[in-house]
């Protein structure tokens, strides 16, 4: 099967969308599929394809994650789809390329599936002021609705995503697929122990400290700040614990800022940007994973950091509800309160029952490898193939054109 993946964003940016259609690629091509991936490249000055990357010219959209935009149609773009002949159009983001996408479907008569990755209803503030939220929430509801109605399958990893689709309006059924992560490759025994050592001392870790991390873009939905103010109660509790912010982002300086206003400076570690192939030996300095965010649907960074075995602190979230279980593979909190309080649990547990909660960590997400997610995604390609098909049979014996079917 060919397949095509169409995305604003690709490799090298590090953002979780990237890093899913990264993992989908490698498991769809282990299944013996050929894959070209459509994303924008504020780089390229014309299209190319090299690697199985077809690069789109595109504007490079700082405040937005870095993604590129790009027109919605280029006749040099379709001529390099037309020329791979995709029996599959399947659609990670909303804006040039994804209409891209809906546009390979309709021409080439081919199924056209769509993976929502974001709840963009979250993200208003990078497009409107406060005042306008009403409205431009409005907006973003019927554009996804329409996006969706376009699809023939829909695929989203957490039960979140058909929430969202409910409000919006669409109608439609979402196929629960959860993300994936590279499983072996996320593995404690993995990591490099030099380097390890030379990151614990790069960021002034001592044996006797508990670090806490966070990775993730550094901006408003993450709610990072929240996770700040809640550590600053457990810090004051203990001075030896220590939060560590993997990332970058809009929001860093204004992080920064709170830090230094907690009096926090010798107790919060901000790493910057890490490279994807690099963040496995942070997560080595780490003991536990925190997240405070209510934006997420099913993140990929938590994910490998469960896989490196670091029970997750995690916010109540009734709509991602299932992903993190206390006392299995981390503890659920509501307040800074119940953080401290999961923080100490596990700060005084023995060693051993340290060892067991990492080993439950880790094989909590065991199931969630890229060969695992390909076969799930492989299954949606083929059903949908097998329902166009019947359709144009039906239409044959009925004498009519197939339209678009």
């Amino acid at each position: 099967m060919k397949i095509a993946l169409f995305s604003e964003t690709y490799l090298p940016q590090i953002n979780g969308v990237a890093t899913h259609i990264k993992t989908l690629k490698e498991g769809l091509e282990t299944l013996g599929h050929r894959v070209l991936v459509v994303t924008a490249d504020p780089k390229a000055a014309g299209h190319y394809v090299e690697h199985g990357i077809l690069h789109c010219p595109a504007t490079e959209l700082k405040d937005l994650y870095g993604y590129g935009m790009a027109a919605s149609y280029s006749p040099e773009r379709m001529r390099f789809i037309k020329e791979f002949s995709p029996d599959i159009a399947h659609v990670h983001t909303e804006f040039g390329i994804g209409s891209t996408g809906l546009e390979t479907a309709r021409e080439l008569r081919i199924p056209l599936i769509y993976t929502l990755h974001t709840m963009w209803d979250e993200y208003l503030h990078y497009i409107a002021s406060p005042t306008l939220f009403p409205a431009v929430r409005r907006l973003v509801y019927a554009y996804i609705r329409y996006f969706a109605k376009q699809a023939d399958a829909i695929i989203g990893p957490s039960e979140k995503v058909q929430k969202f689709l409910d409000t919006c309006g669409a109608g439609r059924k979402v196929n629960m697929i959860a993300n994936a992560v590279e499983f072996d490759r996320f593995s404690p025994e993995q990591a490099d122990r030099t380097v390890t050592a030379r990151l614990r001392c790069v960021y002034g870790l001592s044996p006797d400290n508990l670090v806490i991390c966070f990775c993730g873009r550094l901006a408003r939905e993450k709610s990072v700040d929240v996770l700040i103010d809640y550590f600053a109660v457990c810090q004051r509790a203990d001075e030896r614990i220590r939060l560590m912010i993997i990332g970058d982002g809009p929001e860093l300086a204004e992080l920064k800022s709170r830090v230094r206003l907690l009096g926090l400076t010798d107790a919060v570690i901000f790493t910057g940007a890490v490279p994807h192939d690099s963040v496995r030996e942070v997560y080595a300095c780490c003991d536990l994973y925190a997240t405070a965010s209510r934006s997420e649907v099913n993140s990929i960074s938590m994910l490998e950091a469960m896989a490196m075995g670091l029970p997750v602190l995690y916010i109540k979230d009734e709509a991602n509800a299932g992903q993190v279980t206390d006392g299995v593979n981390g503890y659920i909190f509501r307040n800074a309160e119940e953080l401290c309080a999961a923080v100490f649990h596990y700060r005084d547990r023995s060693e051993a029952e340290k060892q067991q909660l990492r080993s439950s960590t880790r094989l909590s997400v065991c199931c969630a490898n890229q060969i695992n997610m390909a076969g799930h995604v492989e299954a949606v390609y083929i059903s949908q193939i097998k329902r166009k098909a019947a359709i144009r049979k039906e239409i044959g014996k009925g004498g009519g054109s197939d339209g678009n079917a």
